[in-house]
């Protein structure tokens, strides 16, 4: 082999290293490091016990979804993945402890509005020591009513909701409704709401978790405009305006939310 042949495939050789080598990967948001948004996360405890559920397709499809990073910002927090939770060891360990007591964020006609209801009841629970654990499931909406159905154990537990005063800013998905927020969203209100009942203190620290959020749409719509990467959708916006969309037919006749 002459020398100009060898420099030749000796470059080639360095080119299919630089062109394949391994990036540095975040195991808190399960992203590459140069992606990561976990610095701009600031954790912050609150009284309540959040236990997320997070949907197989969820975990799998979104890498730094609002579930993950609510998880990272609520020291007071864990996440468990599945679909029907009827005889999941640690969801029903939590609900059977006598220490705590278990409600879940859904809506439904009987649900305690922390915006609007008497809220006396878990104040007092508060007061005689009994842990407050709010479970959220974090999917698509008819997930999440299919994850309700199926789980007879978190069927039973006492609904929590609240009345939400603006629409979801996630623009770059479409909500079945108006009152549909993301996971991060309905906690960030809910924590305010319950600051302002006089449940939580947590000083507007979970206002952090909304700016972390902000920055993952910009980074979602980076990407969306980029013609070199897959997620590019040709669009000015990155995204279509929410006027022109069209919503399913069968969010208009079927029930978003599983009935209690």
């Amino acid at each position: 082999m002459d020398k100009i042949t060898y420099q030749k495939l000796k470059a080639e050789r360095l080119m299919a290293e630089v062109k394949h080598a391994r990036e540095e990967f975040c195991f808190s948001c399960i992203r590459i490091k140069k992606n990561c948004l976990c610095h701009l996360i600031k954790p912050f405890n609150t009284d309540f016990h959040f236990v997320l559920l997070l949907h197989p397709m969820e975990a799998k499809k979104e890498k730094m979804g609002t579930g993950r990073i609510s998880k990272i910002s609520l020291l007071n927090s864990q996440l468990i993945t599945g679909v029907d939770f009827s005889d999941d060891d640690e969801v029903n360990s939590l609900i059977n402890n006598p220490i705590n007591f278990c409600l879940i964020l859904y809506p439904g006609k009987n649900a305690l509005n922390v915006s609007e209801d008497n809220i006396d009841t878990l104040i007092e629970k508060k007061k005689n020591g009994l842990r407050l654990v709010i479970f959220l499931i974090d999917g698509t909406w008819p997930c999440a009513k299919k994850m309700m159905r199926l789980s007879k154990n978190l069927q039973i537990l006492p609904r929590i909701s609240f009345s939400a005063t603006h629409t979801s800013i996630f623009e770059i998905k479409e909500q079945p409704a108006d009152f549909c927020l993301s996971t991060l969203e309905s906690i960030h209100f809910f924590i305010q709401e319950c600051n302002r009942r006089g449940l939580e203190n947590t000083n507007g620290q979970e206002n952090t978790m909304m700016e972390t959020f902000k920055e993952m749409i910009s980074f979602q719509i980076k990407c969306s405009l980029d013609p070199e990467l897959s997620s590019y959708t040709k669009g000015e916006l990155g995204y279509s305006k929410k006027e022109d969309r069209i919503r399913p037919k069968k969010w208009l006749t079927r029930n978003i939310v599983l009935a209690d």
